[in-house]
């Protein structure tokens, strides 16, 4: 009997650092947070633009200085915040191994085993570092490491590597790799935690980035070369518009509210003991519209019960006993016989059969006979037609049924039922009202599928397909059509995701076993239970801690409360810099000075763009997600973007024809910007509550406070009655062009074709 290392000798190796630790790739560290909230492109062009504007002593104008430290901070504290409470849960969800210490069996975190350390593996462990098989006998699926789910089988001085998992038997092995050391440790990563995402909301921030990136600098220079060279303004005077239009430009509050509102909604998500492995997850199960899902353990409980074993023929139960204590198989089955049959070793296994999803039995050689547990449409063997209809009529009924078979024919069967979780119909009744397409593809057979998918209110439950019987062609059109499906194979479930996914459809994944690993990796959403196997764990965006399948429909309203927010208040963000933009090119060309201080466009965007759209990030906000995030926020903001410009234009031509003096231009253009985007706080919050209507108050008070009290701050001139009524005028007209923009559709033209871009 091997003893496995003591003590001391654990001790010595990680004291030489011969550990499995490998670098944490499921979150930021708290100093790679503050450094990438700290450290991005905008905060330098901010800290670019406050020098140069220091340059000239207008100090005052450095005050968006301040709001991006706030910012910046607020950033920092709710990622911090999320980060700190996840990675909590996160040790919880950490694979586990078995391993022999000093003669003794032990469970220890994947992270904590050494060199030469013995490892116990049994049926769906999967394997934490890479091994050589000492003792026992094991098939493994490298599927996360090569993509190919067939099973390998490990023969006594085999390799098994890390990120392979465990399809057949049970075996010890010692450790010959750890951490970094490992072969495919950084295939592993990938394939557990760099799935890409399919977000439209994190393709179009990166858009967005890009665009203004592009933009802003080029933009920029022409703007003070054309102020400073062919017009009648100073060298400080130009240093100051040009900073003015380029401050505008950048959406400073966008990227940052981005990031809190995906981090609190992780944060929400794990006070449900949901853990959200990939924050991008939260969106795309938000846009799911098929969502296909193994019974076992989401809308039963993965608990198996045997009710009784029917015997055609003599059969000693001792011998059974044998069998199944003797295969040490882990699953639900397996477990189930172990606590029906009293434990027994009285007969010798020659040979054994573990179970394997693939084979869909287990079995063993005794006194030269065979002996195979399982469907009997699987083990071979030939079955009366008296037994195989009493099978039949049980499995009709909804209960599973394992034939016994001596040789080649069937001697009797077991009897056994699924506990249903008491949620499940209410959760299915949900996504129904949410026109989400729900499939239930499972390895049972397709009777007891739909005897139980029946009770839980499954559309079209009567019509379950069974997979055996059918090739992959048709299988690819029935997926399409039917709801229940049985006898599914691992590479069935891949092949069903892949076609749904290839028709069009965001498909998510539910799953807890080696058998669903493949088909949790290819979907666009993958969740998985707790209690399921560490592989499915592994590759699953978010892991419902407590086995609670009631959790998923609020981890849809959670994530459609993170992108309804992020769609509005974006389109706020981008009012401002789709505005700036137009204006910095206008003044190059057109007008003859850009009409904004950088201290007035800090003014409007604190008060009608950054403190709501920060409140608004956290309201309620459950509708369903519909249409594409860029698009959706284009023609939010084109509109009001072109009304305040068209109304700067008319601003600059009133002033030509001395209606009121040129001095008054820029002090009336911010209260009608403010005016104009603080209707849009009205437009996104619809209808409106306390809070929108207290944002709206807050934004044309704060307006009029500075323009009464803070005139020298933000360079208010006292304005005239005839001006003040213009201004008014102005404000009411810009929101009618905005209307009639709107009506003529054609910024959700101009928003479709940016959409093809990216």
């Amino acid at each position: 009997m091997l003893k496995g290392l003591t003590q001391k000798e654990v001790s010595e190796r990680v004291a030489q650092g011969k550990i499995n630790k490998t670098k944490d790739r499921t979150s930021k560290s708290i100093s790679e947070i503050i450094s990438s909230n700290i450290f991005t492109l905008f905060n330098i062009i901010n800290l670019a633009l406050a020098i140069l504007i220091a340059i000239t002593g207008e100090f005052q104008n450095m005050l968006f200085m301040g709001v991006v430290v706030f910012n910046t901070a607020i950033g920092i504290f709710q990622e911090v915040r999320a980060k700190i409470k996840l990675d909590r849960l996160k040790l919880l969800n950490e694979p586990h191994a078995k391993v022999i210490r000093d003669d003794k069996e032990v469970t220890i975190d994947g992270d904590e085993i050494v060199l030469d350390d013995l490892l116990v593996l049994k049926l769906d462990d999967q394997v934490l570092a890479d091994c050589i098989l000492l003792t026992g006998e094991a098939a493994t699926n490298e599927s996360l490491l090569t993509g190919e789910s067939n099973e390998i089988i490990k023969d006594v001085g085999d390799t098994l590597y890390a990120g392979s998992f465990i399809t057949q038997g049970s075996c010890l092995c010692r450790v010959t790799k750890v951490g970094e050391d490992n072969y495919i440790d950084h295939i592993l990563a990938k394939a557990k935690r760099e799935k890409r995402q399919p977000s439209r909301l994190y393709d179009a921030l990166n858009f967005i980035v890009r665009s203004i990136t592009i933009i802003i600098v080029p933009l920029g220079a022409l703007l003070f070369l054309k102020q400073y060279f062919l017009s009648d303004v100073s060298f400080d005077e130009a240093i100051i518009q040009t900073a003015a239009s380029m401050i505008g430009m950048i959406p400073e509050g966008l990227i940052l509210l981005t990031s809190v509102a995906l981090s609190v909604g992780a944060l929400k998500l794990s006070y449900k003991n949901t853990l959200a492995q990939s924050l991008y997850s939260l969106e795309t199960l938000a846009r799911t519209d098929v969502i296909c899902f193994d019974k076992t353990g989401t809308i039963t409980t993965g608990e198996i019960i045997v009710e009784d074993i029917k015997l055609k023929e003599e059969f000693d139960l001792d011998l059974l006993s044998s069998i199944v204590y003797g295969l040490n198989d882990e699953n639900p089955t397996a477990k189930a016989l172990r606590a029906y049959l009293k434990e027994s070793h009285d007969y010798v296994l020659e040979k054994k059969y573990p179970f394997s999803s693939k084979s869909k039995y287990s079995g063993a050689d005794v006194d030269g006979h065979r002996y195979l547990f399982g469907a009997y449409s699987f083990i071979g063997a030939k079955i009366d037609k008296a037994t195989k209809e009493e099978i039949e009529r049980y499995t009709k009924e909804g209960y599973r049924t394992l034939a016994i078979a001596k040789d080649d024919r069937v001697i009797g069967y077991i009897i056994m039922r699924d506990g249903i979780r008491s949620e499940a119909a209410k959760t299915i009744a949900y996504f129904y009202d949410q026109n989400t397409e729900l499939k239930i593809i499972s390895g049972d057979d397709a009777k007891t599928v739909s005897h139980i998918a029946k009770q839980v209110g499954i559309k079209q439950a009567h019509a379950a397909i069974d997979c055996s019987s059918i090739d992959d062609e048709t299988l690819k059109v029935k997926v399409l059509k039917a709801s229940v499906f049985g006898r599914v194979t691992p590479d069935q479930k891949l092949l069903m995701i892949e076609t749904l996914k290839a028709h069009g459809h965001t498909v998510g994944m539910v799953g807890d076993g080696v058998n669903d690993v493949m088909a949790l990796k290819e979907a666009d959403c993958s969740v998985s239970m707790y209690s399921g196997a560490d592989s499915a764990k592994n590759v699953a965006d978010i892991v419902l801690m407590d086995d609670d399948f009631a959790h998923m429909p609020d981890v849809v309203l959670e994530g459609r409360r993170v992108i309804n927010n992020i769609e509005r208040t974006a389109s706020l963000f981008l009012i401002k810099t789709v505005m700036s933009i137009l204006l910095a090119v206008l003044s190059i060309f057109v007008l003859e000075e850009y009409p904004f201080a950088p201290i007035q466009l800090t003014l409007v965007s604190s008060l009608c763009i950054g403190f709501p759209s920060f409140v608004l990030t956290f309201m309620p906000n459950y509708k369903k997600v519909t249409g594409d995030f860029l698009a959706n926020i284009l023609t939010r903001a084109i509109p009001s973007a072109l009304a305040i410009v068209i109304v700067g234009i008319i601003l600059e031509l009133l002033s030509k024809f001395g209606i009121f003096d040129k001095e008054f231009i820029s002090s009336m253009y911010t209260l009608i910007m403010g005016a104009i985007v603080t209707y849009n706080i009205y437009a996104v919050s619809k209808p409106l509550n306390f809070i929108s209507t207290s944002l709206i108050i807050i934004a044309i008070g704060g307006l009029s406070l500075a323009y009464i009290f803070l005139k020298d701050l933000f360079y208010f001139e006292t304005l005239d009655i005839t001006s003040l009524i213009i201004a008014v005028i102005l404000a009411v007209l810009g929101i009618f062009f905005l209307k009639l923009i709107e009506k003529l559709d054609l910024a959700s033209r101009f928003a479709s074709k940016i959409d093809e871009l990216y």
